[in-house]
């Protein structure tokens, strides 16, 4: 059984089970980054700061996500994207 208690089919020669698009570390990420922008900005952190601080994180897990996924050329294509963004061109 899945985690939402409903019945998944076991899955016979040459098929994989797929996995949801939406799940827990999708919601946790939505959430916890504009709270932890929120928490900043009342410490006193300037929105700018804020807003390059969360998108480097941000950078990093999409980074993580495609350097799992084996994309290679995807990752160099992602970091040169963010070199750019960093030098403000």
């Amino acid at each position: 059984m899945s985690i939402d208690s409903t019945p998944v089919p076991p899955s016979g020669a040459g098929q994989t089970d797929t996995t949801p698009r939406f799940g827990a570390p999708q919601a946790f990420t939505a959430v916890s980054f504009p709270v932890l922008g929120v928490a900043l900005h009342l410490t006193g952190m300037p929105v700018q700061d804020i807003f390059v601080l969360l998108g480097g994180c941000g950078a990093l897990g999409a980074a993580a996500v495609v350097a799992v996924a084996g994309g290679r050329r995807r990752l160099a294509g992602l970091a040169a994207a963010v070199l750019r963004a960093a030098a403000g061109k």
